[in-house]
């Protein structure tokens, strides 16, 4: 048995959830999979996972492996680098995944710079809405948002970005526009998958006032960049960072809804494998903890103040 290979196939079952995803993952038989996993635990004399009918989960046993699979193979990784000379030098490829449009509209500007400071080093950045395989894609970064302060994840936040709530003029023409987070129960919203039915909770930022609203409507997608166009063509308001946005409040396509009320920001999270940030990977962190800015939400001067 190939210790590395069975570890990383663990790793892949156990975040897939499930036998079948993981084989379609890694492009092998869904059989070979389930074998594997089996020769694991027999060898390790454990079950790893507890079998249900449609999912999978991991026992005591199996979370213990998981955490020190994750250490053993970024520490294998880091020794790999070590090895060729490239921990401590910008050199190699530096694999980045993060949301489409924040890879997009935040993280692509600010490579220019990062790349003409390192020459010898290439960047593959995978846009991907979900989740990503970190160790099975041997992915050195992640770039998720949103809380993780439960997650198992090694992380660290970079920053918050401001949260709004936006419509097309069109939309609230045949609608009206609403003034305290109480109407918005009428309204239709497209919605972010992994925060669907997600209260959005507000603060009045001259009164302190909390409100929260329980977005529902016709849509849901993984994209910000597909629920901003939604939201453009009028099936709904969407909860958006502005810098999602930003574009089409530029060109009147959308306008900023309840302007006296701000969402929760959003966190910008970093997630690696290993215990530690080094090498590369550590580069770019700091790179965008100095470089990565976010502007304000807008304030437009003839909002009617509550």
């Amino acid at each position: 048995m190939d210790r590395i290979d069975a570890m990383q196939l663990f790793i892949r079952v156990a975040d897939a959830g499930s036998f079948s995803k993981a084989a379609a993952d890694a492009g092998i038989g869904q059989p070979t999979v389930s074998r594997r996993i089996q020769d694991l635990e027999s060898h390790l004399d454990a079950d790893l996972f507890q079998r249900r009918r449609k999912s999978l989960c991991l026992t005591e046993a199996g979370e213990r492996f998981y955490s020190r699979c994750i250490s053993i193979l970024s520490e294998y990784e880091e020794a790999e680098k070590e090895a060729r000379g490239l921990q401590h030098d910008a050199i190699g490829v530096l694999r980045i995944v993060s949301p489409h449009s924040f890879a997009r509209r935040v993280i692509s500007p600010l490579l220019p710079e990062f790349m003409e400071q390192n020459p010898q080093l290439n960047i593959d950045l995978i846009s991907e809405d979900g989740a990503s395989d970190l160790v099975g894609g041997r992915i050195d970064l992640g770039i998720w948002l949103g809380d993780m302060s439960n997650s198992k994840r090694t992380y660290q936040t970079l920053g918050k970005t401001p949260v709004g709530l936006w419509a097309s003029p069109d939309y609230l023409a045949r609608f009206g526009t609403p003034t305290h987070p109480d109407d918005m129960q009428t309204y239709r919203a497209v919605m972010f998958r992994n925060y669907r039915g997600d209260p959005i909770r507000l603060t009045n930022i001259h009164t302190q006032d909390k409100a929260a609203i329980l977005p529902s409507g016709p849509m849901i997608a993984s994209s910000g960049d597909i629920l901003g166009q939604a939201a453009v063509d009028g099936l709904g308001y969407v909860a958006a960072p502005y810098w999602s946005i930003k574009n089409y409040l530029d060109t009147g396509q959308l306008v900023r809804v309840l302007p006296d009320w701000e969402a929760k920001p959003l966190d910008i999270n970093c997630v690696w494998s290993s215990n530690q940030l080094r090498g590369n990977a550590k580069l770019f962190v700091e790179h965008l903890a100095k470089s990565m800015t976010f502007d304000p939400l807008p304030q437009p001067e003839d909002s009617v103040r509550l």
